[in-house]
């Protein structure tokens, strides 16, 4: 059967109510946090100590946010929101260096790009700039 004769026997009514669903079902890929972030994190503190060693890192869970000090030594804070399904799911990955999310498998390069289909929509990196006195800001 054509798909015109299917909406020809269901009527106008029922095609518009399947067609609204779909749309209410189907949304973007791409989770873009709208709030401007700015905090500041004391790296002597003990539930920073993680950002000592290269291939450590800590969730902010007040923020949502994954900061990292990369195999290499920089810092790098992602959203831990998931762009695949909008999930708050997303941690670091030291053996691959990259941001994957457990929900899914979505993952993640540090410049926020996606490496594989479920991680295409990519993810939000925020900017870090370590202070003075042991300090380390993370801010859009």
């Amino acid at each position: 059967m054509e798909r015109r004769d299917f909406l020809e026997k269901i009527g106008v009514g029922a095609a518009f109510v399947l067609t609204a669903s779909c749309f209410g079902a189907c949304k973007s890929d791409t989770v873009t946090p709208t709030a401007t972030l700015d905090f500041t994190l004391d790296l002597a503190a003990a539930e920073n100590a993680p950002l000592g060693a290269n291939g450590g890192f800590i969730i902010n869970t007040a923020n949502k946010v994954v900061v990292v000090r990369d195999t290499a030594g920089n810092y790098v804070a992602a959203t831990q929101i998931c762009s695949h399904q909008g999930n708050v799911q997303v941690t670091y990955n030291k053996a691959g260096n990259n941001f994957n999310c457990s929900a899914h498998g979505a993952n993640f390069d540090l410049t926020g790009k996606g490496t594989n289909s479920t991680g295409s929509g990519g993810l939000t990196i925020y900017k870090t700039q370590v202070l003075t006195g042991n300090k380390l800001r993370v801010y859009s």
